[in-house]
């Protein structure tokens, strides 16, 4: 029997045996990529072949009339390949950008075994970039500044792992040198942007999809500076689903883009296929949908705990040498989750390792490769390539959904892959009950390929806002600053006709003069509100609320690892913890070797955390003053005098002193959500001008989250139905 028929006949046995009655299950077809003839002037390794997305992508980015490429190859059919296929066979530079640390760090050792494989004979230098890492690369090497640092290692490196967000501050200036009492004093504004884009060719965005319109505006800002002074590279986009946002702005500003679609072009196919001209790039996986869990943060969490013997423990009993993982929405569930998973599975021989934002560097890298259960949340749900052949996950989005199910059935060697989505019971039902008329996408034990599976998912998934209208508002912010520069006299000498070309194509993408920002800007800036300014100039947003934080939860875990940051209100809400001295904390990271001013100087407060709460606690941000009034202002502001109705006072002083740039709603957060389409993670809690308040009335979203907020709501009018105040 074939391998893959093997695995189906798996599936058939587990429908019957480990689904209760109200569950739905589904099989999912293998998926097959078509294989290519090798293009002229590329020597692969033996047995290795091309996929036709990889090849035409690499065709792509050799075309001169070509400027960006979007490859929207599924996951685990190598659009990684794809990405340094050049730089292996030829010389081209590669800076590529990933969203997660994680991600950087898995894609590293990729990069290092595709040279090990290819041999380049140029033999290409490979670094990752972080912020961390490059603090360190100045520390260590004892060098001026951080603009050193990246001048040094571009200097050294013809392959660059590094994230969108350095990117960024690369392209708005940030990495310059400055003297704010003598303005003739100080770096071009072109010194490091031009180091960077003159050494690197190849500019690689990978899941870029992850991001939101804020990104999205900034990575077109850095695209359109780097075109209008000279850039002559590619760009080249690796998402399955692009965006259609970042598309329209680069056709409507006379980029030259590409699209390389497998789907489109039949290059999948979901049959055993003739090995020669098709390789299996996802083994057959049995899909089941519990069907009683309800709209709420905990009903996963609770899934797990009901189910962790009787089907997690046991699908590891019945096929020894299993390997999975549990992708959660919430860190605090995994934490709780794994003071019950690891007993249990230890009494196995068994290992459960978590894998967050928390999560030490050290452990974090160990996971990967020593878990025979990984549990983990976002920073595992982006591209990391890990083998696992069980996998259960929430999801809070579609395309979220479609990422966390990708994980699973990228390599083979296992004889069953098993998945559990735990999503909400009414989404459930979009999917396999038929509605209005309409036939329903999914049918119990029927099997499906990826291509119609992820449609239906798509479709059935509830409206999750894009905001649109951010680029318009906050991200000519951006945009400003850019022509601005590139209208200062040593950059009108360097580059001529920059500043104009630059104005036309953002006005033609974003239908805004960047003339007209500067009234708004100035005034902004001689209100003293500058903060908000340099929310709208960041790339993720600031960390206003994040706290500095002493992990005591892992007795295993190295001292250097335990100094972390998070964000206050994840930490009221699922943490116990107690508030340190400033100076106890800095005298503890500084003997574990870690530089407090440099790492924590902006930190709220610091904190010792001591562990999880098993419930979420209730708690609201509380203002003394008249919220309906702050509500009517209708406009991102800067505010003092707020106070959390949890935790120790000494939270609530340190909050209280600080002025946050945050958006004020007088509608409620659960109306904002559901009217809104806001997304899961969206920045916006209850507020209430009484500590007691049991229901507050109004919302608050504090930094970007403020900003995206602003963009759907600046338009309505106060609930009272007065004069909207502008």
């Amino acid at each position: 029997m074939p391998y893959w028929s093997k695995a189906m006949s798996y599936g058939h046995n587990f429908r019957t045996q480990t689904k209760t009655m109200s569950d739905y299950s589904i099989t999912l077809k293998p998926v097959y990529s078509r294989t290519v003839p090798i293009p002229i002037g590329i020597n692969l390794p033996d047995e290795w072949s091309l996929s036709w997305h990889q090849s035409e992508t690499f065709n792509a980015l050799s075309d001169p009339q070509i400027d960006v490429v979007f490859n929207t190859a599924m996951t685990g059919d190598g659009k990684s390949l794809a990405a340094y296929l050049q730089s292996m066979t030829g010389k081209t530079y590669t800076l590529a950008m990933y969203p997660t640390n994680e991600l950087a760090r898995d894609q590293e050792r990729q990069v290092q075994d595709y040279k090990g494989k290819f041999q380049p004979k140029y033999d290409p230098q490979i670094f990752r970039l972080t912020g961390a890492t490059l603090e360190d690369f100045v520390e260590t090497n004892q060098l001026s500044s951080k603009q050193q640092g990246i001048v040094n290692l571009t200097d050294n490196s013809e392959i660059l792992l590094t994230n969108p967000d350095i990117f960024h501050y690369i392209h708005q200036f940030r990495y310059l040198r400055s003297d704010s009492n003598n303005t003739r004093w100080g770096d071009n504004a072109d010194k490091v942007f031009r180091k960077v884009d003159d050494l690197y060719k190849l500019f690689v965005f990978d899941e870029f999809h992850v991001f939101s319109s804020p990104q999205i505006a900034s990575v077109f800002n850095a695209m359109l500076l780097m075109k209008h002074t000279g850039y002559k590279g590619k760009f080249l986009f690796l998402s399955a689903t692009p965006s259609e946002l970042l598309q329209g702005f680069l056709s409507r500003s006379g980029f030259k883009h590409r699209e390389i679609n497998p789907v489109t072009e039949g290059a999948y196919c979901f049959t055993q296929a003739d090995e020669k001209c098709w390789r299996q790039i996802s083994q057959p996986i049995a899909l089941v949908f519990p069907n009683d869990l309800q709209p709420n943060a905990r009903s996963g969490y609770d899934w797990i705990v009901e189910n962790a013997e009787s089907i997690i423990l046991k699908f590891f009993l019945d096929y020894p040498d299993s390997k999975g993982a549990i992708i959660l929405n919430s860190i605090a569930a995994v934490y709780k989750l794994l003071g019950k998973l690891q007993p249990l599975f230890k009494q196995h021989n068994l290992t459960v390792l978590p894998n967050t934002s928390l999560t030490g560097e050290s452990e974090r890298a160990r996971s990967i490769i020593d878990a025979d259960l990984l549990i983990g949340t976002s920073t595992i749900d982006v591209g990391v390539d890990f083998k696992i052949n069980f996998l259960v996950f929430e999801a809070s989005s579609a395309a979220n959904f479609i990422q966390r199910f990708g994980r699973l059935g990228r390599h083979q060697g296992f004889p069953i892959y098993r998945a559990y989505a735990l999503i909400p019971n009414f989404l459930i039902s979009r999917l396999f009950e038929d509605k209005n008329e309409k036939a329903a996408s999914l049918a119990d034990g029927d099997e499906y390929d990826r291509v119609f599976f992820n449609n239906a998912i798509r479709d059935s998934w509830l409206f999750v806002n894009q905001f649109e209208g951010y680029s318009k508002r906050w991200g000519s912010v951006q945009s400003f600053y850019v022509w601005n520069e590139l209208r200062k006299k040593q950059m009108q000498a360097a580059y001529p006709d920059a500043a104009k070309n630059f104005e036309t194509d953002i006005f033609n993408a974003l239908q805004v003069s960047v003339r007209s920002r500067y009234g708004e800007i100035n005034r902004c800036l001689e209100a003293k509100q500058h903060k908000i300014i340099d929310e709208a100039r960041s790339f993720r947003g600031s960390s206003q609320l994040d706290c500095a934080i002493y992990d005591t939860t892992n007795s295993n875990e190295p001292e250097r690892d335990r100094f972390k940051t998070y964000n206050l209100p994840g930490l009221l809400s699922n943490f116990i913890f107690e508030v340190m001295d400033n100076d106890e904390f800095r005298l503890k990271a500084e003997k574990a070797g870690i530089s407090f001013t440099r790492r924590y100087k902006d930190a709220l407060c610091c904190l010792q955390l001591r562990d999880y709460r098993e419930m979420r606690e209730n708690w609201h941000f509380y203002h003394a003053g008249n919220v309906s009034e702050l509500a009517r202002i209708g406009k991102v502001q800067i505010l003092r005098g707020l106070e959390v109705t949890t935790g120790e006072n000494a939270i609530s002083n340190a909050l209280c002193q600080r002025g946050i740039v945050c958006y004020i709603s007088d509608r409620r957060r659960d109306e904002l959500r559901a009217k809104l389409g806001l997304p899961m993670q969206f920045q916006a809690y209850g507020l209430s001008d009484r500590p007691d308040d049991r229901d507050p009335p109004y919302t608050i979203a504090f930094g970007q989250s403020a900003l995206l907020l602003e963009t759907l709501t600046w338009h309505w009018k106060p609930k009272e139905d007065e004069g909207w105040i502008c």
